[in-house]
């Protein structure tokens, strides 16, 4: 795969399809995430269930990148609505949990556009409680890429796919991706239908696991990351993807590279909590 020149504008090839915007293969662990969507007015609603599954080992605080993959659908629901018929994709995403956020029983995320343009968007996106108390917010940042071969699908075919829970995890997410430490800091994740958005490349929000396990195994002192950042660089379609993480007090730098090609996929920020 020839290099992208500018990182920030992903060729045809190098395409970072995220869940919303790009459909999820029917094999994928995305969908027992239990997430359902729904356009109110001008915003999108998403809720989901924390299950234990879905919370940070030996806490009971639902992870970071599980935020950042249900952020970066609902999210994307907005590009689809402002870019379509060209297919947004990713370029940054962003969630930022609060303490409060431990015991949450179900998170609702509450969405709007901050700004849309000709070719790029960017939105926010407010984490509830039930008791509709604010326990995090996060952002995206969206663009259309330019080749017309690639259009956004129907957004009510989606949407309609979003209307109800259609699966439940039988395992934490890590472990059902097949997401494994192999030293600390490092993680490799397959590029296996289980990942899989619907370009058989691996899901945003899922290769946001890796970033985050990455984290947290470089620091021994953290119990849960709390704020991550990713900007998106490239697709991964054969993968392994392999995230390295390297901390100074509590704020890692990740980069996520293709080991088939040594290409960088992306490039992450973190700050872990000592609190549960």
């Amino acid at each position: 795969m020839a290099a992208n020149p500018d990182p920030q504008r992903p060729t045809a090839a190098d395409v970072e399809d995220s869940t919303a915007h790009d459909d999820v293969a029917p094999e994928s662990a995305f969908a027992e995430i239990g997430m359902v969507i729904e356009a109110v007015d001008d915003e999108m609603h998403g809720r989901f269930d924390v299950v234990p599954e879905l919370r940070t080992p030996g806490t009971d605080a639902v992870r970071a990148s599980v935020a950042a993959a249900v952020a970066d659908a609902v999210l994307g629901f907005h590009a689809i609505r402002a870019l379509s018929p060209r297919l947004p994709v990713t370029l940054e995403l962003d969630v930022h949990l609060f303490d409060e956020v431990a015991g949450a029983a179900r998170i609702h995320g509450r969405s709007r556009v901050v700004k849309a343009g000709q070719s790029v968007i960017v939105t926010s996106m407010d984490f509830l409680d039930d008791a509709d108390r604010l326990v995090g917010f996060g952002s995206a940042s969206f663009m259309a890429i330019p080749n017309p071969e690639f259009t956004a699908p129907d957004i009510a075919d989606v949407l309609a796919r979003f209307g109800a829970p259609t699966g439940r995890l039988t395992a934490p997410i890590a472990e059902r991706i097949g997401c494994v430490r192999t030293a600390p800091g490092v993680v490799t994740l397959p590029c296996t239908p289980i990942v899989h958005n619907g370009s058989k490349a691996i899901n945003g929000g899922l290769l946001a696991v890796a970033v985050e396990e990455a984290a947290l195994s470089a620091d021994p002192a953290a119990t849960r990351i709390e704020s991550l950042h990713i900007r998106f660089v490239r697709a991964v379609r054969v993968g392994p993807a392999t995230a390295r993480a390297d901390v100074h007090h509590g704020m890692a730098r990740v980069e996520v590279v293709d080991e088939s090609s040594g290409a960088v996929a992306a490039i992450a920020t973190t700050r872990s909590s000592t609190l549960g």
